[in-house]
């Protein structure tokens, strides 16, 4: 879409200041709109505030375009995203305009006001960190972007071109974060943007960014940045790493009083729905006239399970949990002794695979013969939520031998219009806390390899009950086992793909492995005593992943670059 049909203007449409939409090239001169009655004093003022933080969505996102994921076949956008079926010809999020306009919107309309010293501040941190929140989403996207720092008028050049250079595009994204630390409290409440929920952004931003900078020096500067950025974050003393790692993320009680969560978006049972969550796609539709005949006669379920499910963990997510061995090392099960002492037909799968595990596994992973719900869950042949023991098969069933644990709600039953409380982790300290060893890695090696370590050990140790690394670890298994962390901590939290994307520009990546395989899955069999790890049934074609250089960044639409002659497009993507 241009950006002359995005400018908008906000009207005041009821007593409780809900804002609308209306293309201001067809009413009248945007600085000079009816909607002044909101920046009239504080209190309306801050409707329109809480109404933008509605942008902070931006950063919430499953782990659909990476390899953590097995997907259905109706998940057409992510599976032409995974199979680089793209073009040009679609948006991919560039149109991020009209939230650009409500933070510059509030920037200046709060500036130029006369609210309380205290009030103003609050107001304008929240817009600065808003801001960049949308640009940053967009910058991992397309690079350079155009930026736009003030409210635009009919009367502006809107053929605007995008930043000369993508540090252009994060400089400008740090200096709003750095805005909205220097405003922001540190102690907000729970759901509101603090300023320890700028440093952590800007931490990452810098992490992300800097793999894409090719001047040594450019890259230096913003690993000191974001170094700075984390110490600052953990000097507040505001946050902990949360003991109930499993409860933070699958109770709303866990999400609103955990002490790591640093930003979240929190949702209220009495306007949420259980198809408004995750949920809804994340858990199988079996019982009753579904199941193939005696299926629910050897495997019951307790209650029918009501979802539609549309992705499922990769044999590969589910490999980053690790075994604690007999000698109290952690390690992958293919390494283990229980491994290497499996006997097929004899043993049992569960024991040699599924115990002794990395603490997190069971909290962010069903599988098989473990609690779903209320019911005993079998993912294997003939099992209860196996594909092939439904009459639908392929249609809302695991494929890979897996279903996701991690923001499910299990203390009440799923049905679609079931009311539900319900929360996103976006920001936490743990996440934290892997941004700043991955900082230190990249700064300085092997002469920062012994901090980098004890900051991997806080998640390792905390949430996954697996033993501390040691110091002496070598630079390069500190790497192996510190991608094996992140992966392992962050499974859903919009961090994986992103991360391949981050890696595989510091290592010269043309093709990024994990992006360019078909996902692998379990097939265990009926008794429970042997397994294959096989490519994914039934659904290997909507996951046959591709990955070329040109993905690194994603086209600008073909439209916005017809309309606007001052517009680039990304390399490959012509």
């Amino acid at each position: 879409m241009k950006l002359r049909n995005i400018l908008q203007i906000i009207v005041i449409t009821s007593a409780v200041l809900l804002g609308s939409c209306q293309d201001a090239l067809d009413t009248k001169p945007l600085d000079k709109f009816s909607g002044d009655l909101v920046w009239a004093d504080a209190v309306t003022a801050r409707s329109f505030v809480n109404d933008a933080y509605s942008i902070n969505n931006r950063l919430i996102q499953d782990d659909e375009w990476s390899d953590n994921m097995v997907l259905n076949p109706s998940q057409g956008a992510a599976s032409n995203m995974v199979q680089e079926n793209i073009t040009n010809e679609t948006g991919f999020g560039w149109n991020i305009f009209e939230d650009i306009r409500k933070c510059n919107m509030i920037i200046e309309r709060v500036t130029n006001s006369s609210y309380l010293e205290s009030d103003k501040n609050v107001m304008l941190g929240e817009a600065y960190f808003l801001r960049a929140v949308t640009n940053f989403t967009a910058a991992r996207k397309f690079g350079k972007i155009m930026i736009v720092d003030k409210v635009l008028t009919p009367q502006d050049d809107l053929n605007l071109s995008r930043t000369a250079t993508i540090k252009e595009t994060y400089d400008f994204i740090l200096k709003d974060l750095d805005q909205a630390a220097n405003l922001l409290p540190s102690n907000v409440s729970k759901g509101r943007v603090s300023k320890g929920a700028a440093y952590a952004l800007k931490a990452e931003a810098c992490l992300q960014g800097a793999a894409y900078l090719e001047n040594n020096s450019d890259k230096a500067g913003y690993y000191q940045q974001g170094k700075k950025a984390s110490e600052d974050l953990f000097a507040l003393g505001t946050y902990a790493l949360d003991n109930d790692y499993k409860s933070m993320f699958n109770t709303y009680s866990g999400g609103m009083n955990s002490p790591e969560i640093i930003l979240a978006s929190y949702r209220l049972e009495t306007n949420t729905q259980m198809m408004n969550t995750w949920m809804q796609n994340l858990t199988p539709n079996m019982g009753g006239d579904k199941a193939k005949e005696g299926v629910l006669e050897k495997w019951p379920l307790d209650k029918p399970l009501e979802g539609w499910l549309e992705k499922t963990p990769s044999q590969e997510a589910t490999d980053a949990y690790l075994v604690i061995d007999s000698d109290g090392n952690a390690k992958p099960w293919s390494e283990t002794s229980y491994y290497q002492s499996f006997e097929p037909g004899k043993s049992s799968v569960f024991n040699v695979l599924y115990t002794n595990r990395d603490k997190r596994f069971h909290a962010n992973i069903v599988c098989d013969s473990t609690m779903y719900f209320t019911s005993l869950i079998t993912t294997r042949l003939g099992g209860n939520v196996n594909y092939a023991s439904n009459v639908q098969q392929d249609r809302h069933m695991t494929k890979s031998g897996y279903l996701f644990r991690k923001n499910i709600y299990e203390d009440k039953w799923l049905y679609y219009n079931v009311p539900t409380n319900y929360h996103y982790v976006m920001l936490r300290l743990g996440r934290s806390y892997l941004n700043y060893a991955e900082l230190l890695l990249r700064m300085n090696g092997e002469g920062s390899k012994a901090t980098a370590i004890d900051y991997i050990n806080k998640t390792r140790v905390t949430h996954g009950g697996l033993p501390a690394l040691s110091p002496s670890t070598s630079l390069a298994d500190t790497w192996k086992y510190y991608k094996i962390e992140r992966r392992a901590d962050l499974l859903q939290e919009n961090d994986r793909y992103w991360s391949l994307l981050r890696w595989g520009k510091e290592e010269g990546l043309d093709v990024i492995p994990e992006l360019d395989s078909t996902p692998k899955a379990i097939s265990i069999s009926e008794d429970g005593k042997s397994f294959e790890i096989i490519t994914v049934p039934v659904v290997a074609g909507a996951n046959a992943r591709r990955f070329t250089s040109k993905r690194y960044l994603l086209p600008v639409p073909r439209t916005e670059t017809v309309e606007n002659p001052n517009l680039t497009q990304n390399p490959g993507w012509e």
